[in-house]
């Protein structure tokens, strides 16, 4: 029970922080749309579009699930699907909502708990799950500068340099985990180096780095050595994330179609949303609030008319991630009722139980 409260109480806590965001974005981007405009726009779109957006979005969050599931069968753990899925959705609940985006890992580690999965074992898949995820969407986000750098040029102009440095960071991200699972020497040798820094810096936090970073390093080679006793099945992992993250960036492409636009291909429109997506990724805004709103207004002025720019960005982001989260935060909600209410019949039986003996 404590600890389901200190859950509530994180939701609370983190809700605030995102409702804080919300405002500031609404004051920065959204104060500059009228509702006259939205309520045109919406007079105007064909509304089955939106619900097919909001279809794969869903499937967005079913993909993942599977992934999960698959990821602990092959560690030896086999959770039913459904459980998985409250997985998923923590994930992208707490990943879309506290400060730094970084909620999510740790609240599926905590169900996973709650549901005896081995806290080293639950990990392990979840590391699993980011390097297939961290190759998919920089990729991806590669793929798309290239495919459309006449696009962004004109688009991004001056503001082109960020787009960079989110290419960069997350390549550094992608190398630092495949350095980290496949060379062990390479590996521990960058965290002894580090932890010295951080020694040097503040010796109280010098060995608990070491020691957190080394558990990190041997979770990753831990995941690589599965790799390469499971290929095929991690292949099909790799495509099922292929499809998480496609979904993922299909957003603008529903609200294209919803307004009756052609000219711009469903892989175009993927492609910009990638490139959009890895410069914003590693901001520490929680589902780079305020900044993919931005973001939107400038890659996409080119493919959307002025008129609907603002309209479109509105329906892109509600179908690609506030839905998400509401969603997955409504879902959690049902979830945590639910095991109250089982909770308490096992509590009440228990007790019946105990009195039993006594009535005899």
């Amino acid at each position: 029970m404590k600890q389901w409260m200190a859950y509530i109480k994180k939701i609370l806590y983190n809700g605030g922080f995102f409702a804080l965001v919300i405002y500031f974005t609404y004051r920065m981007v959204f104060s500059k749309i009228t509702f006259e405009q939205i309520g045109q726009a919406l007079l105007e779109i064909k509304i089955h579009y939106l619900l097919l957006g909001l279809l794969t979005s869903f499937a967005m969050v079913c993909a993942e699930a599977l992934n999960t599931k698959r990821n602990l069968k092959l560690l030896g753990v086999d959770k039913s699907y459904f459980l998985c899925l409250s997985y998923a959705f923590a994930g992208n609940f707490f990943s879309g909502i506290p400060p730094a985006a970084t909620g999510g890992q740790p609240m599926q580690l905590y169900l996973m708990h709650h549901d005896h999965v081995p806290a080293s074992t639950g990990a392990l898949a979840l590391f699993m799950d980011l390097g297939a995820y961290q190759v998919v969407i920089t990729s991806l986000g590669l793929f798309g500068f290239i495919f459309c750098f006449p696009i962004i040029q004109r688009s991004l102009g001056s503001f082109l340099p960020v787009l960079w440095v989110g290419l960069v960071l997350n390549t550094i991200l992608l190398a630092s985990t495949f350095i980290a699972m496949f060379s062990k020497k390479f590996s521990y040798g960058v965290v002894n180096f580090i932890a010295k820094i951080v020694g040097a810096l503040r010796k109280d936090k010098g060995e608990s780095f070491q020691k957190k970073a080394l558990q990190g390093v041997h979770q990753y080679q831990s995941g690589a050595a599965i790799l390469k006793q499971h290929k095929m099945a991690y292949l099909a992992n790799s495509c099922i994330m292929l499809f998480r993250v496609v979904a993922m960036h299909s957003a603008p492409f529903w609200v294209y179609k919803a307004f009756g636009l052609s000219g711009a291909s469903f892989i175009e429109i993927i492609a910009l949303q990638a490139a959009l997506y890895v410069s914003c990724a590693a901001l520490p805004f929680p589902g780079g609030t305020g900044i993919g709103e931005q973001a939107f207004l400038l890659y996409f002025k080119e493919l959307f008319p002025a008129g609907i720019l603002s309209s479109a960005m509105i329906l892109s982001r509600g179908i690609g991630f506030y839905s998400v989260v509401t969603f997955c935060g409504i879902a959690l909600l049902v979830l945590w009722l639910a095991r109250q209410k089982q909770n308490n019949a096992l509590a009440k039986g228990v007790k019946l139980y105990r009195k039993e003996p006594s009535e005899h």
